[in-house]
């Protein structure tokens, strides 16, 4: 298991990529679904600071099985929003590039 600050950092890099691709595409595609694209870079936003605070979050009363099963829920966590976000942006770009 990668330790705490490995682990802060790939959901930092995750994040980051998201938001990167959402103001692509944004700058890319002026007018058109900002409140869209907003929603999905404060959506990942909301859940990476979910996360970090999770993380964060004492673990010294935990066994070590609890340690470990907590961990890679929030990997699956952020790997499922990551995913979905990428999903809806990928749609409205499938649709803008419909209506062009």
């Amino acid at each position: 298991m990668a330790n705490r600050r490995e682990l802060k950092k790939d959901i930092n890099w995750l994040t980051e990529e998201v938001v990167s691709d959402c103001l692509i595409y944004w700058e890319f595609n002026k007018n058109k679904n900002k409140e869209h694209v907003v929603d999905i870079i404060n959506s990942v936003i909301t859940k990476r600071n979910e996360l970090i605070s999770r993380i964060n979050k004492p673990t010294s009363k935990m066994t070590r099985h609890e340690v470990k099963s907590a961990y890679n829920q929030v990997v699956k966590e952020m790997f499922e929003v990551t995913n979905e976000s990428l999903e809806k942006l990928s749609e409205l770009a499938k649709k803008n590039a419909k209506a062009n």
